[in-house]
């Protein structure tokens, strides 16, 4: 195959993803209404199986061939309130498959411990190693533990992220969540963090990512791994004469204005970031290294007064300073923009429209940030159903190699290669070091580098090749290359193909002919990389 053609149709194809034209609305029949408004002058709305792979790609991983079922069944607008409540959708069967993963299971505090001993047992063994050795007779070296704790764990998290955004029922929680968890971002490396990103991800992320963002940047700011992320931990008044006098840490405060609410344009000072790190003094983690947990110590508060945002703090209270601020930045109408235009940009495109945007912060601001209410704005959008927002969003990583295997209703055996591939593509999990995490825009993608990677990936899982992952694609065989290439792509979601994939992908099939049980597999592998498939 020739690679280098497939890439340079690919480089152009996702640098043009956002396109220009406007089509639905959610409530019950509203969806054709809807396409109907938002077609742009001399572009038509989109057809109903657009309509319907359009919704997939953007409130589950990637289309299965029964989700397509399903929503035609019961319609756009009832799948999508399903999506919204996933706590009425059963997902024993993903539960089961999650057991596996051990690491996972152990309570913060278990997990923490472990990682601290086996990192002074290597402390250990090196200062052994340094020694001179033991007379004969003498007592024997303490070794070291094979393999490490931190790398086993991230490993784990990683795989358990992928089988979620594959075999979840619960597609929009887990899209979700991974949106949420970039917006609050934990690095998995620092220190002892990857013991306290199982509880983090699960019950401040995952439990929040369909409620209340007011109630959500309320758990991050009481999460041990974040305080300890950021630093706040040690944040702390300068005392005269204190033991350890680190000062005050103005980490977290930076990144709760900037990345977390208001946004690097919102209105905020230097100044307000002292303040907000102010209020934040004394807001720690108690028992770090065996049982991690949120505490407010006094002892390390500035109860001074503060002003933050033009409001006045007063003194003398303590813990509820730092909560007057979280209420004062939940509110904020900044806040509520900000929050509105990453919503829109996660589900419309990279640049979404303004009117959008103000709508959606309208929304936040009338149901004090609830999150599903933002969410139906956005679905019932013309903008969300505009011609232009089709297949406008570049695929990540972890987003290209979970629809690929939904669509293709791929067995997983074993997680870890399939992890090592998104790492491999530009997303290796839990490990975005900056706060900001993994930016939702194509160009964060579109190295040549990684676009190449791309399409390794789908020739090698086509082929079988990717290990601890098995396809049927023996339905998708029919009597000519030309109809199996259009149940492939069809299969694959690709409503359309342009007629230049169309030709490319023929030509290869004939430059190399292959029996025809292996013309499924080659058709698939090329489809794979395509620029349609890149995109959702």
């Amino acid at each position: 195959m020739a690679r280098p053609a497939l890439l340079c149709a690919l480089l152009l194809a996702c640098s043009h993803a956002a396109r220009k034209d406007v089509t639905p609305a959610l409530a019950a029949e509203a969806p054709e209404a809807a396409a109907q408004e938002a077609g742009a002058p001399g572009a038509p709305p989109l057809s109903a199986p657009e309509m319907i792979e359009h919704v997939l790609a953007r409130t589950t991983f990637g289309a299965r061939p029964e989700d397509r079922q399903h929503a035609q069944s019961v319609g756009i607008a009832a799948f999508v309130e399903e999506q919204l409540h996933p706590e009425h959708l059963d997902d024993a069967p993903l539960e089961a498959r999650l057991q596996r993963f051990d690491l996972l299971r152990e309570g913060s505090g278990a997990l923490v411990r472990q990682l601290v001993e086996q990192r002074q047992m290597r402390k250990r063994a090196a200062m052994v190693e340094d020694a001179p050795p033991p007379p004969e007779g003498g007592e024997p070296q303490e070794t070291m533990p094979n393999g490490s704790l931190k790398r086993d764990a991230i490993s784990q998290l990683a795989q358990a992220k992928l089988m979620r955004a594959v075999f979840s029922r619960r597609q929009l929680q887990e899209v979700m969540t991974d949106f949420w968890f970039n917006h609050f971002n934990v690095f998995a490396g620092k220190q002892e963090e990857a013991a306290l990103l199982p509880d983090y991800e699960q019950n401040v992320i995952r439990a929040h990512a369909l409620g209340s963002f007011p109630e959500l940047l309320q758990a991050t700011a009481h999460s041990p791994a974040m305080l300890i992320y950021l630093d706040n931990w040690r944040s702390a008044v300068p005392r005269p004469g204190a033991r350890q006098n680190r000062g005050i840490n103005e980490n977290y405060a930076r990144e709760l204005l900037e990345l977390h609410t208001l946004g690097v344009d919102g209105g905020y000072t230097q100044e307000d970031v002292v303040e907000v790190a102010r209020c934040f003094t004394g807001w720690t983690v108690a028992e770090p290294r065996t049982n991690p947990h949120f505490v407010f110590r006094p002892a390390m508060h500035d109860f001074g007064s503060k002003v933050v945002l033009g409001r006045l703090i007063p003194p003398g209270r303590g813990e509820e300073d730092a909560k007057q601020v979280l209420n004062i930045l939940a509110a904020h109408p900044a806040t509520a923009r900000f929050i509105a235009l990453k919503l829109a940009r996660r589900f419309v495109s990279d640049e979404p429209p303004d009117a959008l945007v103000d709508r959606v912060a309208v929304t936040y601001l009338r149901t004090a940030g609830d999150i599903r209410s933002m969410l139906r704005t956005i679905f019932e959008s013309p903008e969300f159903w505009s011609r232009s927002a089709l297949r406008a969003k570049v695929r990540s990583p972890l987003e290209l190699v979970a629809a690929s295997l939904r669509a293709l209703d791929a067995a997983v055996d074993d997680p870890q290669a399939l992890a090592r591939v998104v790492a491999r593509i530009g997303e290796p999990l839990y490990a975005a070091q900056a706060p900001t995490g993994y930016p939702d825009r194509a160009q964060t993608w579109l190295t040549s580098g990684a676009l190449l990677a791309r399409i390794d990936f789908g020739l090698q899982l086509a082929n079988g090749k990717v290990r601890g992952t098995r396809l049927d694609l023996a339905p998708l065989q029919a009597a000519t290359a030309e109809e199996t290439v259009q149940k492939a792509a069809a299969r694959l979601g690709a409503t359309e193909l342009s007629e230049k994939t169309r030709a490319y992908i023929l030509e290869e099939l004939r430059r190399s002919p292959a029996p025809p049980d292996l013309v499924p597999a080659r058709a698939v592998g090329l489809l794979l990389g395509a620029p349609e498939l890149q995109r959702r």
